[in-house]
């Protein structure tokens, strides 16, 4: 890298989220999509969001509150966001399923290795 680009550069540090951190913010989009939530459910997804991603914790408080709705309940339970927890992966979770079962894929390595003989 050149030098004088270099000393133009703002290097700015961060630091991941704290759960309280995360807390707030969850209860701030909650209040913002309008999406009543019990506070065990908070907790889950707030753990969800600390140990995954904070982006993947906010997308499922509207799937969350869809099946709330779908079920004509006024405000998103634990059961809710589990069965959404289910239904949709995280990155890591994602990954994990596509190792296990990439025996089933076209292009896995086995099937393009017994193509080539």
């Amino acid at each position: 890298m050149p030098l004088d680009l270099l000393d133009r550069l703002l290097i700015i540090t961060t630091k991941p989220y704290t759960e309280k951190e995360i807390r707030q913010i969850i209860d701030i989009r909650c209040e913002e999509e309008d999406v009543e939530m019990s506070d065990e459910a908070r907790e889950f997804l707030t753990t969800i969001g600390h140990e995954t991603t904070l982006r993947y914790a906010i997308q499922l408080i509207t799937t969350s509150n869809l099946v709330a709705a779908r079920r004509k309940a006024g405000e998103v339970g634990l059961e809710d966001l589990r069965r959404v927890y289910s239904m949709f992966m995280d990155l890591a979770r994602s990954t994990s399923y596509l190792r296990e079962h990439q025996k089933q894929y076209l292009f896995s390595d086995e099937i393009m290795s017994a193509m080539e003989v």
